[in-house]
């Protein structure tokens, strides 16, 4: 065996991680690849300014809809729905993984059984999920650096650190969410799905926000909020969103290690 969770986790997750990067990159490619059609086409910009306030709302990102500037064809194409999706749907199956599925295989009695404390080995398995969707971070980063500089697009290099480090802030509070859950209850598919709902349901109030006075009112609980708000693709990233995020990330992560250190592992299997 490996000579800790961490190096092990990271080797298991070996192919699948570059199966996720070579996605990023390919899907990278083929947003910024499109951008000078749409650069040089003033009648599918008019266009895409004629659709309707609802649909706005959802594929606005900080609130502004602007298809005619790189900036703002970034925003609607990758940021406001595609990058922190796809982040999200990692950072969630790794955390859904980490210990729960261990439980389901049956290896995780195995690890125990090393000289290894329960919150030396979640805390292990933490660090591992925050490598590897920063990982995937990174490559989506590097990616779009080399694509917008190709492309010829006006973006920052520090706003898009800014809105990929929201995204990824964003991921990992669902991810930290999904991780407590497999920790609590020994069940991947459990950690999934409520992690994954949950995400739905914050995407949806934070969405119709703008359009249901209501809605709007507690938009604010919504982290998809957070990561919009601050507009960082535009502004940079907002410290008092960023560290809304962060908190969401790090009570997660406290109630995984409680919760693992108090679990029956024998009961729950």
């Amino acid at each position: 065996m490996l000579r800790s969770v961490f190096t092990k986790t990271l080797y298991d997750v070996r192919r699948s991680f570059a199966w996720w990067a070579a996605g990023f990159v390919g899907y990278v490619a083929l947003i910024v690849g499109v951008w000078p059609s749409v650069r040089d086409n003033p009648a599918l910009i008019r266009l895409h300014e004629t659709y309707p306030e609802e649909l706005k709302a959802f594929i606005s990102f900080g609130g502004e809809f602007d298809f005619g500037t790189a900036t703002g064809y970034l925003g609607a194409e990758l940021f406001s729905l595609m990058v922190p999706l796809l982040l999200i749907v990692a950072a969630v199956g790794a955390g859904a993984r980490a210990l729960a599925g261990e439980d389901e295989r049956g290896t995780l009695d195995l690890l125990l059984a090393n000289p290894l404390s329960r919150n030396r080995l979640t805390l292990q398995a933490l660090a591992a999920l925050l490598a590897e969707v920063a990982g995937l971070a990174v490559v989506l980063y590097l990616a779009l650096l080399a694509g917008s500089a190709a492309a010829g697009m006006d973006v920052s290099a520090g706003n898009l650190a800014a809105a990929i480090g929201s995204a990824l802030l964003l991921a990992l509070a669902f991810g930290g969410i999904a991780f407590a859950l497999g920790a609590a209850t020994g069940h991947r598919a459990i950690a999934i799905g409520v992690a994954t709902a949950g995400a739905v349901a914050a995407y949806l109030v934070n969405g119709l926000a703008p359009l249901v006075d209501v809605i709007g009112s507690v938009r604010w609980l919504s982290p998809w909020y957070h990561y919009v708000a601050g507009d960082p693709l535009r502004e940079g990233l907002s410290a008092g969103h960023a560290l809304v995020l962060v908190a969401i990330a790090v009570v997660a992560a406290a109630a995984a290690v409680v919760a693992f250190e108090r679990r029956d592992i024998g009961v729950s299997s």
